[in-house]
């Protein structure tokens, strides 16, 4: 794919989030009283965003996110495990899968094809198939919807449909501002390393954007949270040694307190000299402001990537490492 074709890709976040909309309706998981999310990178991540949602929606749900090659010792055959991986391919997850069988658990695996849906078929397992031929980072839509479906038809959240319709409506319509945004902010990153912060709560976003920074421009990115951040982190602003450029992502919906944290630190590593953008996440509902705050990080991960010349879809060097991994035989 040609590296427009697949920035065109990415601004069409809010038409794959449409189509992915009622993908696991179907799925229906009883007795559960916690939930895990077996996945790395972009499976993952839809992982943290239903953590995310669930803080707000259904606050008393153990959910946990495992990027390992086992899941976690509390599960067990109360415990709904989506094991997912657009691929099917992935070594973490496939080995997750065989640990989440040893213990009973209740599976649902979400996934486009390889190995881990051939064996959800041969297991009889539920299974949510997503449309293949996408990068697994640009497939979070198809990767985090079925999460809300199944969840609400196990009863485990309320319906989450009109807040998934309002979402995508809002993104559709402030489509044109948040590329604006996106590519106001990654002509600022040229020649930076981007440092992403947020709330405890938005973590996972503030990741996100970081993890889309490395594969998407291909450059070193990192992020971290308020309060913890205050802690330790800035201090490292006392003597610097990159040339950094802070984000620093506010959901309006983030305590008085973490808002003031966001000042003060803006002023703080300001006056030593590096620069930064501060985002304020808008919207209704928490989903709206979930989706577009990784929407607007996305954008300008790859927004970047063309300034900088770089094509944003291939990951040669992950390729490359899997290959030389795959030589390695799994004990």
């Amino acid at each position: 794919m040609a590296a427009d074709s697949y920035i065109a890709l990415v601004e069409r976040f809010p038409e794959h989030l449409s189509e992915a909309k009622s993908l696991g309706s179907g799925v229906k998981v009883s007795g559960v009283d916690k939930v895990v999310i077996a996945g790395m990178g972009g499976s993952a991540i839809a992982g943290t965003l239903l953590q995310i949602y669930c803080s707000e929606k259904a606050p008393n749900l153990h959910v946990h996110v495992s990027r390992s090659y086992e899941v976690p010792a509390f599960v067990d055959g109360k415990t709904l495990v989506f094991v997912s991986s657009y691929s099917g391919n992935t070594e973490e997850t496939l080995s997750s899968f065989k640990s989440a069988m040893r213990k009973g658990a209740r599976i649902v695996v979400v996934s486009s094809g390889g190995r881990i849906l051939k064996q959800a078929e041969e297991l009889n397992k539920h299974l949510v198939t997503l449309p293949e031929g996408i990068q697994p980072r640009a497939a979070l839509p198809y990767l985090f919807l079925p999460l809300l479906n199944v969840m609400y038809a196990s009863g485990l959240i309320p319906d989450p449909s009109s807040e998934i319709s309002a979402a995508i409506s809002s993104l559709k319509s402030a489509a044109s501002g948040y590329k604006e945004r996106a590519r106001s902010l990654a002509e600022k990153l040229v020649g930076k390393v981007p440092l992403v912060y947020s709330s405890d709560r938005f973590a996972g976003i503030a990741y996100r954007w970081k993890s889309e920074f490395n594969e998407n421009a291909k450059v070193h990115a990192f992020s971290n949270f308020f309060p913890e951040l205050n802690h330790n982190e800035l201090v490292g602003f006392s003597k610097l040694n990159a040339n950094y450029y802070a984000i620093m992502l506010e959901d309006e919906a983030d305590s008085r307190r973490i808002k003031e944290r966001i000042k003060l630190t803006k002023d703080i590593i300001g006056g030593k000299g590096v620069p930064s953008t501060q985002i304020v996440i808008k919207g209704e509902h928490l989903l709206t402001r979930i989706l577009s705050a990784v929407h607007i990080g996305d954008l300008a991960s790859v927004y970047l990537a063309k300034l900088t010349g770089i094509d944003p879809e291939p990951v040669a060097i992950i390729e490359d490492f899997k290959k030389q991994l795959g030589r390695v035989p799994f004990v």
